[in-house]
């Protein structure tokens, strides 16, 4: 079988399908969490919520997108929907252990969780 490439994705492999923006209000579709205009807003709140500007360099950098990307493969979907059944496709990869309560294990893949947005907005809300 013959494989067709377009900007890195096979061809051949259905792609992520559309789904309402998490914005609240907002009923655009997007593959993403976030429509285009909305995902620059968002990014933009999350960052003015940063102080610290070491853990800001640590999620640009590439050793954690290359394990970020490793989980999301390993775990395509988010585990903590599947726990009650319902299959969510990934958003975030999530530390269990906060960067800010042991930086040691920032790199650490057993200290990691691929999760949906609505559970990490769960997550940290508690």
């Amino acid at each position: 079988m013959a494989y067709t490439f377009e900007k890195g994705r096979c061809l051949c492999m259905p792609g992520k399908s559309y789904k309402a923006c998490a914005y609240m209000h907002c009923h655009m579709l997007t593959k993403d969490t976030y429509c285009d205009t909305h995902s620059k807003e968002v990014h933009k709140e999350y960052k003015s919520n940063r102080n610290d500007k070491r853990e800001q360099q640590f999620y640009s950098s590439k050793a954690w997108i290359n394990l970020r990307n490793v989980k999301r493969q390993m775990n395509p979907l988010c585990e903590i929907c599947m726990t009650k059944n319902k299959l969510t496709p990934v958003d975030i990869v999530h530390h269990i252990v906060e960067l800010k309560e042991d930086w040691n294990l920032r790199l650490t893949l057993s200290n990691c969780q691929s999760v949906c947005y609505s559970c990490h907005e769960k997550i940290h809300s508690k």
